[in-house]
């Protein structure tokens, strides 16, 4: 469904990149998380991915296609879960497999 290579990308004010040549695929019906420490990227990534933020350095492709090549019908087909608001923040994560039938 994804296939993301060497993504790089710096914000202007900053002297470094904020995301430094990652790569990573995400499958057809695949649930994908991002997880690591503040300030690595996650959620610049994200924003990349629906195409909040542009001039990125890689290769992002979407079912074979680069992913500036699509226009707004693009965000009918993803779902993002941001940060914030947490709609599940008092459940266990096994609670939360079971509510959305993910097992």
């Amino acid at each position: 469904m994804y296939e993301i290579n060497n993504l790089i990308f710096k914000y202007p004010k900053n002297k470094e990149e904020t995301i430094k040549g990652i790569s990573f695929q995400i499958k057809n019906g695949e649930i994908f998380g991002l997880l690591g420490p503040s300030g690595v990227g996650k959620s610049t990534t994200q924003k990349i991915l629906t195409k909040l933020i542009g001039k990125y350095e890689g290769e992002i492709l979407y079912k074979g296609k680069d992913l500036g090549n699509y226009n707004k019908s693009y965000y009918e087909e993803i779902g993002v879960g941001f940060e914030m608001p947490v709609h599940f923040s008092k459940l266990t994560g096994e609670e939360i497999v079971v509510l959305l039938n993910l097992n």
